[in-house]
């Protein structure tokens, strides 16, 4: 290829729309670092290409030139791959791949492994990483995209992060929300109570108490209350919104929970 521009313009015809500052220098050995760095801002500056992880590149279709950004969805298994992480779409992100649409997340949820990774925010996009000491591959989904796939964790997972996860996520009357357009993809009894690791116990417990008093979902909350027996755990009391006082608070003797929070569900 005679420039950075020509070498980009051949990738998409191939399929591939993402490469890493490595792979450039491969291409082009006989350049110097810094008239590659200008080459390749100069693609940015001109709409062609974006840098959404410093050394990793996604070109932009043509379709969203106008927008000069492309989804995350778009490059997210490579940006992952790339930095040799495990990695799933997570909560309200995951939650619209379910059909939980009325809370359209406008910030593109990712959990992986430590160590940490800086989100990623621009006036056109943003990404936010959240953690888990090991990504419970088993229950994440594979959804396939334009450019590949992307992991997704499965209905069952994200009702769990939601309320592991309850304030980073929003608020546990956000999380409720989702959940409640998300419970009818859920099939918690296809699990074993393996799965009850995923999480702190006091996470189900909270998960059990807004899906049988909240939402009246009073199958759904038998089968979770099952895999918590089924595990042998013992319930201890633990408050609906974590962190937050739960003196003068109802309680809710089946699940053991200090109701310390008013849950209104938004209007769906």
């Amino acid at each position: 290829m005679d420039s950075i521009a020509d070498w980009i313009d051949a990738k998409p015809p191939r399929g591939k729309y993402t490469f890493t500052r490595d792979e450039a220098v491969a291409a082009f050995p006989r350049m110097s670092p810094d008239v590659l760095s200008t080459s390749l801002s100069r693609e940015v500056k001109k709409g062609r290409i974006m840098i959404p992880q410093q050394g990793f590149y996604v070109i932009i279709p043509e379709e969203y030139k106008l927008r000069g950004v492309v989804p995350q969805a778009f490059y997210i298994d490579d940006l992952m791959r790339h930095l040799g992480r495990r990695y799933y779409v997570a909560l309200l992100s995951a939650g619209s791949y379910h059909g939980a649409a009325h809370q359209a997340p406008m910030t593109f949820c990712v959990m992986t492994e430590p160590p940490s990774m800086r989100d990623k925010k621009t006036e056109k996009f943003a990404t936010r990483y959240f953690y888990r000491s090991l990504i419970p591959m088993e229950y994440v989904e594979q959804r396939q995209t334009r450019t590949g796939s992307i992991n997704v964790s499965g209905p069952e997972l994200t009702a769990i992060d939601l309320v592991t996860y309850q304030e980073r996520a929003g608020s546990i009357t956000r999380a409720a929300t989702v959940l409640a357009e998300l419970v009818e993809k859920t099939d918690f009894g296809r699990l074993g109570p393996e799965f009850v690791k995923v999480a702190p116990v006091a996470c189900f417990q909270r998960l059990g108490y807004i899906l049988e008093e909240v939402l009246e979902e009073y199958a759904a909350a038998d089968v979770v209350y099952g895999l918590l027996k089924a595990a042998g755990v013992r319930l201890q009391g633990a408050a609906l919104k974590a962190g937050k006082d739960t003196a003068g608070a109802e309680w809710c003797s089946r699940w053991k929970i200090f109701v310390n929070e008013t849950i209104e569900i938004d209007e769906l």
